[in-house]
């Protein structure tokens, strides 16, 4: 499977901005060779970390997005996943990834487990109560959004769930920029598994980190940004998954009735 990765400087609030970055470097990635299946973007891609105003620009179930990149999925003949939304749903608003497949129907939906304390998520959305994995054309993915990455336990409940590759959609902030790199890295080694982390660039007064990447499952490099906005791909195979996890049986030997 043939992924790109789009990092984008999203622009907090103004959703008719991000839909045209977003339309733009859509272009982009399917000009290139080879064309990608997937295509994932970062967190809050249409709305920006703009929480205190999510009650006015949030979309109801995240159809307005969900329809804006349907139509770009048909256009193109790829999948998108990952790149989460604001999305009103009865229990309040919440960080949802959707997936949506080469036709633009809404496949998979998953919304965000771990609020961040330190930022006052919890004032203005409401977590999930689900993981989702997910097949796309072949390759199992599990799906987490930012914070969730710290949690290891809740990544490799995913990979529990067999997936072979993780989408980690983000708005990392540049102050914790080491702690992104090696969070990513760590869970791709730890759960032998692809990672496919995608995060925003914007650098205006709350400046993320970009640093969006692809890694294998043995942690090693397979694509790396750093704060440009940009398009970049990399091409997964789930038969390494398999090498590397017979090679270092790490799934057979965890004594789970000890911790």
């Amino acid at each position: 499977m043939q992924i790109a990765l789009i990092q984008l400087k999203i622009q907090p609030s103004e959703k008719q901005a991000n839909y045209d970055s977003v339309s733009r470097l859509v272009n982009l990635a399917v000009t290139q060779q080879p064309k990608p299946d997937l295509i994932v973007l970062p967190e809050l891609w249409s709305t920006g970390y703009a929480l205190a105003e999510l009650q006015t620009i949030a979309s109801d179930e995240g159809h307005e997005e969900a329809e804006f990149l349907g139509n770009l999925a048909r256009k193109y003949g790829v999948w998108f996943a990952g790149g989460s939304v604001a999305a009103k749903t009865a229990r309040g608003i919440t960080n949802r990834a959707q997936v949506i497949d080469r036709n633009g129907v809404l496949q998979a939906i998953y919304d965000k487990v771990h609020l961040v304390p330190m930022l006052d998520e919890h004032k203005y959305l409401v977590a999930g109560d689900s993981t989702c994995v997910y097949e796309i054309e072949g390759v199992t993915i599990g799906f987490a959004i930012c914070y969730d990455i710290r949690f290891c336990e809740f990544i490799r409940k995913l990979v529990l769930q067999g997936a072979q590759a993780l989408i980690v959609s983000a708005e990392w902030p540049l102050v914790r920029l080491s702690h992104w790199q090696t969070l990513c890295k760590a869970r791709a080694i730890e759960n032998q598994c692809y990672l496919i982390a995608v995060n925003n660039t914007a650098m205006g007064d709350a400046p993320f980190a970009g640093h969006s990447q692809g890694l294998a499952p043995d942690g090693s490099s397979l694509c790396h940004f750093e704060f440009q906005e940009a398009v970049k791909q990399v091409r997964i195979d789930v038969r390494e998954v398999e090498k590397l996890r017979k090679a270092i049986p790490v799934f057979n030997d965890r004594r789970p009735e000890l911790y």
